[in-house]
């Protein structure tokens, strides 16, 4: 189309006078231009002042006209006769050497029917397109095989699962995975191996605390035999009835323990609110101070050396579990430190504040046997007494304390209270990251007052 426009406008021409447009194209060659076999043919071409030189008169126009350069073509869509027709046209314009001519530029157009374009669009589809769809069958074909193949391992991983036991907590085989998996069936096995270590820490747990609740039961059945004994004298009687009592006190205080513990290791969230530390350790002392001088122990309190600290010294804790705590701590250094004539035992309670870093810490120390170097991190583990200590107790207090502390992002630390004396004595620290905003903002206030 485009080279059939530029042909029709090589053949406006001006007249020998240059007073006139002709156009003149032989009939032969107009015969020739329109010969197609799928498509029909149309030409236009309109003089400056709007007559037609030659063509098709019913050729539609462009809708506005646009002067191009001189045999510059521009092709449009439109519709003759009720066909959709492409059609390129240009404008000539012709300049007469003596003067202007004409009202405007030549309009030259050939248009074409799109019937053979449609063919050759058919003809594309069907080259292309066609092959496409055929071969597509046999590429879903393949995906799915391929996806079936990288899935099997998956599928038998989750069969070998699924047909585990319940209590089957060996590792998954990471070699039968497939390499992009191979991380998650780690961080499982991870997983299993990190429960297969708590199960058998509570299954530990279950069995030293059935133990320790066997003991005194025990004893109470035997007392209780020898109480119902029909020779049995009033002495008997009485020693019986003594030994059931302090049995019953050590299940109790064992079953109490447990309860602790158990309060203490729970997941859930804990209702946390302001805690004055001096009042909740001034409460334990109250409570403890008549124990300790049955057994003639010196139980103090060494607090902050100024009014600030003592009156801003709070944490954001449990009350509760935080007086549990404290008094653990306490009773742990009343149980184990002896008291003679010779010697008192004396058991401080101390705290501490660091005005710098608002680390608040509290501590417990006695001038008792001392725990050896060895011994420091198990005597946290439940159930475990230190050797040699030869004193009841269930083993649960310390482990009680450690978990206190930890739910309030606090750490836990045992050393030697005196060294170089003998005894050494134990002193137990417990830091807290810091106190309360208010303890902070009335701490920089106080440094700030002349």
């Amino acid at each position: 189309l485009i080279y059939n426009a530029q042909a029709l406008a090589q053949l406006v021409k001006l007249s020998p006078d240059q007073q006139r447009v002709q156009f003149n194209l032989p009939q032969p060659a107009s015969e020739l231009l329109r010969a197609d076999d799928a498509d029909l043919v149309y030409y236009q071409v309109i003089g400056p002042k709007g007559e037609l030189l030659g063509g098709d008169r019913d050729l539609p126009q462009p809708q506005e006209e646009e002067k191009l350069g001189s045999y510059e073509v521009k092709i449009r869509d439109d519709e003759m006769r009720s066909l959709e027709v492409r059609v390129a046209y240009t404008w000539v314009q012709l300049v007469s050497d003596k003067s202007p001519v004409g009202m405007g530029p030549v309009l030259v157009q050939v248009a074409e029917t799109r019937e053979k374009r449609s063919v050759l669009a058919t003809e594309i589809i069907k080259g292309v397109m066609l092959p496409q769809f055929a071969i597509l069958p046999l590429a879903v074909l393949l995906v799915w095989l391929a996806l079936v193949r990288g899935i099997k391992p998956l599928s038998e991983l989750e069969e070998r699962i699924r047909a585990r036991k319940s209590d089957d907590l060996s590792p998954l085989d990471e070699k039968a995975v497939p390499l992009e998996v191979a991380p998650l069936v780690s961080s499982v096995n991870d997983l299993l191996g990190r429960l297969k270590d708590s199960i058998a820490t509570q299954k530990r747990f279950l069995a030293d605390a059935a133990h320790q609740l066997k003991t005194p039961l025990a004893g109470l059945r035997m007392q209780a035999d020898l109480a119902q004994r029909k020779d049995a004298g009033e002495e008997e009687l009485k020693h019986s009835l003594k030994q059931i009592g302090r049995a019953s006190v050590q299940a109790t205080h064992t079953v109490n323990q447990l309860l602790s513990l158990a309060r203490a290791e729970g997941g859930g969230a804990i209702d946390l609110q302001s805690c004055d530390m001096e009042a909740l350790i001034s409460e334990v002392l109250h409570d403890s101070l008549p124990r300790a001088m049955d057994q003639g122990l010196d139980l103090g309190y060494d607090g902050p050396d100024t009014e600030t600290k003592r009156r801003f010294l709070k944490v954001q804790g449990n009350p509760t579990l935080l007086k549990e705590m404290i008094r653990n701590l306490v009773d742990n250094a009343i149980h184990y430190t002896p008291s003679t004539q010779e010697r008192m035992g004396v058991i401080t309670v101390r705290l501490l504040v660091d005005p710098y870093s608002q680390a608040l810490a509290v501590q417990v120390e006695d001038n008792g046997p001392g725990i050896a170097a060895a011994e420091r991190e198990r005597i946290f583990e439940p159930f475990y007494r230190a050797l040699g200590s030869n004193v009841d107790g269930s083993g649960l207090g310390l482990p009680i304390v450690r978990e206190i502390a930890h739910r309030h992002g606090a750490t836990v630390s045992v050393d030697v209270a005196h060294p170089g004396q003998t005894p050494p004595g134990a002193c137990f620290t417990i830091r807290f990251a810091r106190a309360s905003n208010k303890f902070k903002t009335n701490m920089a206030s106080e440094s700030a007052d002349p």
